[in-house]
């Protein structure tokens, strides 16, 4: 009798040891790792949506094109400012460097010397305030055509050919992407299971009986709404094979320590 409980309390043990090492199952959800809806600084007419709904782009790929023509005047007029400006300035300084030696040989006033430090001053400052739109003007030109921010997914597209883009009423969005090849499995735990858990942690994700390797990027610190018991999220962060797509709002799970 004696040497069977000593049996059943040794497979006890060893099933609680399995369980522990094997983890804790956890159901979870998908979502991006990062997503934005993108717009525009300036204002134009859309003339081209080149990224579909569903494709994948690489990072400073153009989702959505202005009419670049008024934009390209504006650089053009910018630089030819520049260039005269600059010239103005050098002759400033020619006049200033000359008033100098005609007043060191008293042939000029002081406030004939005075006025030629003012007009010296002033191409100055004319040819900084055209350097200024200048760069003005070359933001403008980038602006006209929105970029993917990173290698991504398009979610959506909320610009059509044709549309007039007014910004400086409102932002305009314009396209949605997310990062594409990255994913975050997203739980709810008990805060005696969060306090077992850390920033970086390694941790298993199984989507669809496929199993992927993450680590814990964030635990909450405020409690999920309308959790009861109180639960709160753990996320983990996992990257995709090369060519496979996942979808926000998939169910997973996690497999935590």
């Amino acid at each position: 009798m004696k040497g069977w409980l000593q049996g059943v309390l040794m497979l006890s043990a060893v099933s609680v040891w399995s369980t522990a090492a094997l983890g804790a199952e956890v159901s979870a959800r998908l979502d991006w790792t990062r997503h934005v809806t993108l717009s525009t600084q300036v204002s134009g007419t859309v003339v081209a949506v080149p990224a579909e709904v569903g494709e994948r782009v690489g990072k400073g790929a153009p989702l959505v094109r202005l009419d670049q023509r008024d934009f390209k005047a504006r650089l053009a007029k910018a630089r030819a400012d520049v260039a005269a400006l600059a010239a103005s300035r050098k002759e400033a300084a020619r006049e200033l460097e000359r008033a100098k030696n005609l007043y060191d040989r008293t042939v000029l006033s002081d406030h004939e010397l005075q006025l030629a430090h003012i007009e010296d001053v002033k191409a100055q400052a004319k040819l900084q305030a055209a350097r200024a739109a200048l760069t003005q003007a070359q933001l403008d030109m980038e602006h006209s055509v929105v970029r993917a921010p990173y290698e991504a997914l398009v979610l959506r597209r909320q610009a059509a050919l044709g549309q007039t883009v007014i910004s400086g009423l409102k932002t305009v969005p314009l396209v949605t992407v997310a990062e594409a090849g990255r994913m975050v499995a997203r739980a709810g735990v008990g805060a005696d299971q969060l306090a077992r858990l850390k920033l970086g942690q390694r941790v298993s994700v199984s989507v669809d009986k496929h199993r992927y390797e993450g680590h814990i990027s964030q635990l909450g610190l405020d409690p999920l709404a309308d959790s009861n018991p109180v639960r709160y999220t753990v996320e983990v962060e996992f990257a995709l094979p090369p060519g496979l797509t996942l979808r926000a709002g998939q169910a997973a799970s996690l497999e935590l320590p």
